[in-house]
């Protein structure tokens, strides 16, 4: 793999940003259920068999584990460089690398070894490397069926409004389908057993934004092609969602959501770019 394929040293430094906005703007309890979500499903995401010449060794693992809780923020992302400069794929990175790690982050939790501290710190560096990864894919190809899964966030009561945006999408031209009232656990499953290549969240408020941002950290893992569109009151807020969630946009009400899914999807369009 060429050098043009190393991490982004600037996306890196947005994304630590990123993520130390995240640690500020939400609650230790919060905090902590994301670093779980994070570790656990990294650390059960593998599945799939990788050429042994790319396999890392039980010693490449310890020093990414110690690179993870380590003091300099960027020395995990130079570690996932090198690899990727060997000629490790995406999937090697993400599924072997990472979710290696984030097991044996887990075994050292576990038996005292590392502080929950120190594993949530590793959590968010995980979760930084795999939003750089995934932004440095090739886009798959267009939908040019107009095709999403939209979903309300969940914990959410107020399905008025998604639903209503769904019938006028569909409209609209587009294949829409809808998932209202599911667990946070059921609705990753169906999500991951689709693999929609456009997601749109609807979040009422404020209140919502720890259940919105657990759930797209595990769809980022889940899900790693989709593009998660955040819709509803909650876009109307003075939050940074596309930072802080990890979202890829947010909309505000229907006209400038339909805009965006065209664009999020590479579809052509008339409306001005935004």
């Amino acid at each position: 793999m060429s050098r043009s394929a190393a991490i982004d040293r600037r996306m890196l430094e947005v994304a630590l940003s990123e993520i130390d906005a995240v640690q500020k703007s939400l609650p230790q309890a919060t905090l902590n259920t994301l670093a779980v979500e994070v570790v656990s499903r990294v650390a059960n995401n593998l599945r799939f068999e990788v050429q042994p010449d790319l396999q890392p060794s039980a010693d490449e693992i310890d020093t990414l584990c110690n690179a993870l809780v380590s003091d300099d923020p960027r020395e995990a992302a130079t570690l996932i460089d090198r690899a990727q400069m060997r000629g490790s794929s995406y999937e090697t990175l993400c599924l072997l690398y990472l979710s290696v790690a984030a097991r044996r982050l887990g075994e050292w939790w576990d038996n005292d070894e590392v502080s929950f501290y120190r594993v949530t710190v590793a959590a968010g560096r995980i979760y930084a490397i795999l939003r750089i990864l995934r932004r440095e894919r090739p886009l798959g190809t267009p939908n040019l069926l107009r095709a999403a899964t939209f979903a309300s966030v969940p914990g959410e009561n107020h399905t008025l409004g998604i639903t209503i945006a769904s019938d006028l999408a569909r409209e609209r031209g587009w294949d829409i389908e809808l998932f209202v009232g599911l667990t946070h656990d059921v609705l990753v499953e169906k999500l991951e057993q689709r693999q929609p290549m456009l997601i749109g969240l609807s979040a009422s408020g404020k209140r919502s934004l720890p259940a919105l941002t657990r759930l797209i950290v595990a769809l980022r893992i889940h899900n790693p092609g989709a593009r998660i569109l955040v819709c509803g009151q909650i876009a109307a807020s003075n939050l940074t969602l596309v930072g802080v969630t990890g979202a890829d946009a947010a909309a505000a009400d229907f006209d400038s959501a339909l805009a965006l899914m065209d664009r999020l999807l590479n579809l052509p369009t008339n409306r001005l770019p935004i």
